[in-house]
């Protein structure tokens, strides 16, 4: 009986098998041991598994096991990035207020002229009714003698108190289109109840009587006066917006002249267009007034505005 390995008979050279490489000699190849050299007890020389692993060193000597936490998916997120300077960004110039102040004035143009006209012939009203000799003036203008005995009445000083009386009168009426101004500042578009939301009524009263104050003083010192009456609306030109904003009489005052002297360019081209614009329209008969007070008001309201770092909707 022949020892057969693979179907091949290694003691039968004319069979015309060819050798089976696996064999060399009759034996089987020796596969190499996957946990490497042994020792004489048959136990892997190396404890550790597999020839090319090597153990972690511990610092002290010794084996410590390591342990990989599993990486956590991390969601990325697109970098923040600064917001673009906006139109609040910008320091206000009055180019820019002039701009704003036509564009809220178009939004809302049939309310703003209709404000403008009622309040212009109301204010007229209140300074004839509280200047008769005015009105005496006016009905007698065809009788020299009665003219100029009006005109000596107006100059007592009772007739120049009922005169500052009216301007204080006539001050109240015209807050109610700096009302309308600083809300347009937050809403762009007024409604008419916008004007008739006059916070801070009481400090408002106390600025008409200093109103009133100034325009006797104006009366009666004509040309000094006139000077004092000139600079004062001048340094109060924002104290109106300040104090319906709700800011105290004492503290739109001192507040009102420190945002003037700050940016005492702007304020003298804004009071030296109004007054330009003003005599401009007595050649239309004060109606150009229906449009350029509402205007220049929208434009003193979007500066204070900026004045005091509050926004402007634009």
């Amino acid at each position: 009986m022949s020892n057969t390995y693979g179907g091949w008979n290694p003691q039968d050279p004319s069979s015309g098998q060819r050798p089976d490489p696996r064999t060399q000699g009759g034996q089987p190849p020796q596969q190499p041991d996957p946990y490497g050299p042994r020792d004489p007890y048959g136990r892997p020389a190396n404890p550790y598994g597999r020839p090319d692993y090597q153990p972690p060193q511990h610092p002290h000597g010794g084996f410590q096991q390591q342990y990989q936490a599993p990486q956590q998916q991390v969601r990325a997120y697109a970098p923040v990035q600064e917001p673009a300077p906006g139109s609040d960004d910008v320091p206000p110039t009055i180019g820019g207020a002039w701009r704003w102040a036509w564009g809220a004035f178009g939004a809302s143009w049939g309310i703003w002229v209709l404000m403008s006209l009622t309040l212009g012939v109301a204010q007229i009203a209140v300074v004839l009714l509280f200047s008769p000799s005015t009105m005496d003036a006016l009905s007698s203008s065809t009788d020299p003698a009665a003219l100029d005995a009006a005109l000596v009445a107006g100059q007592s000083f009772e007739a120049k108190a009922l005169g500052a009386a009216g301007t204080a009168i006539s001050f109240l009426l015209q807050a109610l289109l700096y009302a309308g101004a600083l809300a347009a500042t937050r809403t762009r578009t007024v409604r008419f109840r916008d004007f008739f939301l006059l916070r801070g009524f009481g400090g408002l009263v106390a600025y008409a009587l200093l109103a009133g104050v100034i325009g006797f003083v104006s009366t009666v010192v004509p040309v000094v006066g006139g000077l004092i009456q000139l600079v004062c609306t001048l340094l109060l030109l924002p104290v109106p917006f300040l104090l319906l904003k709700g800011v105290g009489f004492g503290r739109a005052l001192g507040g009102g002249v420190g945002l003037v002297l700050s940016h005492l360019g702007a304020a003298l081209a804004f009071f030296g267009i109004f007054a330009g614009l003003a005599v401009a329209s007595v050649f239309t008969c004060g109606i150009g007034l229906v449009v350029i007070a509402p205007a220049m008001l929208l434009v003193g309201a979007c500066l204070v505005q900026r004045w005091t770092g509050e926004p402007v909707r634009s």
